[in-house]
């Protein structure tokens, strides 16, 4: 699954680029709490598919 733009962007600039949640904010011109919110669901969706990709590789090489 390939994450959205919307929840891709919040977590490359802020893991990736060592952004700043206010300075992300300013850039994508929404709230800092949208900006958070979109970290959170970004990284569980993430956490979701390397889940599944770890099932993959255990049981079908």
């Amino acid at each position: 699954m390939k994450l959205p733009l919307k929840l891709r962007e919040p977590i490359v600039y802020f893991y990736l680029e060592g952004m700043t949640i206010k300075e992300i904010a300013k850039l994508l011109e929404i709230p800092e709490g949208t900006v958070k919110s979109r970290l959170k669901k970004g990284k569980e969706l993430l956490k979701i598919d390397l889940h599944d990709i770890e099932w993959e590789v255990l049981f079908h090489g």
